[in-house]
């Protein structure tokens, strides 16, 4: 068996970082907010990977507000987004909690199917 066979089972054997898998948006390293509608929000992480973060109704105000959260359910801060989760944001009031639907990655495909849609809307 020559070297770079060796070194490449080697390698493979190899743990690789968790994180590092993780295509997940980690509640803890929530950089920025910004709402697309009333139902969906556009969340950055802290290695600016984007997520399309999708309510299951229209959440009053969340389109008007400067200060949200993200309440998971995860047994620590490292753990996904899911749905299920709750977006809390202070509006008028008492705030309100809105439930999430689903959280996926979002694409530049995606991201140019909003913008027409919302060039069409205007």
């Amino acid at each position: 068996m020559n070297t770079r066979t060796a070194m490449a089972v080697v390698l493979s054997l190899l743990p690789t970082p968790a994180l590092a898998q993780q295509n997940c948006l980690v509640s803890a390293q929530i950089w920025s907010w910004n709402p697309l509608n009333r139902k969906t929000l556009i969340v950055q992480d802290t290695i600016h990977r984007q997520f399309k973060v999708t309510l299951y109704g229209p959440c009053p105000g969340i389109d008007y507000n400067i200060g949200a959260a993200i309440v998971s359910h995860g047994n620590t801060a490292l753990d996904c987004v899911r749905p299920g989760d709750v977006v809390v944001h202070r509006g008028y009031g008492m705030g309100n909690r809105c439930l999430i639907k689903s959280v996926e990655p979002y694409t530049g495909a995606m991201q140019k199917a909003d913008e027409a849609t919302r060039t069409q809307s205007q």
